[in-house]
């Protein structure tokens, strides 16, 4: 039953799916469908059905089924596709249950590397089922959560897997269902101690904590001069502040507003100022880097 269910959710234009999802709380019956559709997704082996990681192999265990179906921020999806190369590095903070994860490292290939930072134990472990199921072995899994200092912290955990976060960050999560100690690293300190390799692009969607985790990762970002993606949580300007410290252009995925004016939960694509190359491959997606 599941398989046909898949069959026909995937009969359905990516758009299509997005709408109903975004509306769902609005009709009663849009949110049993969204509720039928979700349950078929979840907590078994499937592939995902559009986007960039179209074909991968996918178990989103009890997260988000939109990474089954692959319309899971596919601007992002496509940014990913353009950037990343052959042997690039690739970091994920907050990588959930690996779906960037699994597409990045598809398109670094055997001679690149995936670096998921994951804190929640149960989502660290789907990351690595994922790439098992896939037969991946250039991603490591990092069971910390990147911040400003080294210390353990709470963790305010959810019954939705993507919504947990440090206690530090403010008000708990939505769904909130219990709290978990947990590491919190430096990236500096990570990257000197662990011996990884330097990124190329960092992806950062870690509800909240996006300054501290900056601060602590100052020197790589110094040194190695990444492309950045981060997803903000009402943290437009100090997240900009502190970019441009480090001589960082800011833009707004998939959009001209300017960042500090943009929605509280934004994507946004920072560029050192003198990587032009990676400012030019960016620039399709955001007006604010199209304009350098």
């Amino acid at each position: 039953m599941n398989g046909l269910k898949r069959t026909v959710i995937g009969i359905f234009p990516a758009r299509l799916l997005s709408l109903i999802s975004r509306n769902q709380w609005r009709s009663p019956l849009l949110r049993r469908v969204c509720a039928w559709g979700a349950a078929s997704l979840k907590q078994q082996d499937g592939s995902i059905l559009r986007g960039v990681g179209k074909g991968l192999k996918f178990n989103a265990g009890s997260s988000h089924s939109g990474f089954i179906l692959g319309n899971h921020e596919a601007e992002v999806q496509q940014l990913l596709a353009t950037v990343l190369r052959p042997g690039m590095v690739y970091y994920d903070a907050g990588a959930n249950v690996g779906f960037f994860a699994v597409i990045a490292a598809r398109l670094v290939g055997p001679s690149g590397q995936v670096v998921c930072f994951e804190p929640l134990p149960a989502n660290a472990r789907q990351i690595e089922y994922n790439a098992h199921l896939n037969g991946f072995s250039n991603i490591v899994v990092r069971p910390e959560a990147l911040g400003g200092n080294n210390r353990l912290e709470v963790f305010q955990t959810s019954a939705e897997p993507t919504w947990g976060s440090l206690a530090t960050v403010g008000k708990p999560p939505d769904q909130a269902s219990g709290q978990i100690s947990v590491s919190v690293r430096t990236l500096d300190s990570l990257k000197a101690a662990e011996g990884l390799r330097a990124p190329d692009i960092i992806k950062m969607d870690i509800e909240g904590a996006e300054v501290e985790a900056l601060e602590g990762a100052a020197e790589t970002l110094k040194s190695s001069r990444p492309l950045l993606v981060i997803e903000l949580h009402d943290t437009n300007l100090p997240v900009t502040s502190f970019l441009e410290s480090l001589n960082y252009d800011s833009a707004v995925l998939g959009s001209d507003i300017a960042v500090n004016d943009a929605h509280w939960d934004a994507n946004i694509v920072s560029v050192p100022q003198e990587r032009s190359d990676l400012a030019r491959s960016a620039a399709k997606f955001t007006e604010g880097l199209a304009a350098r």
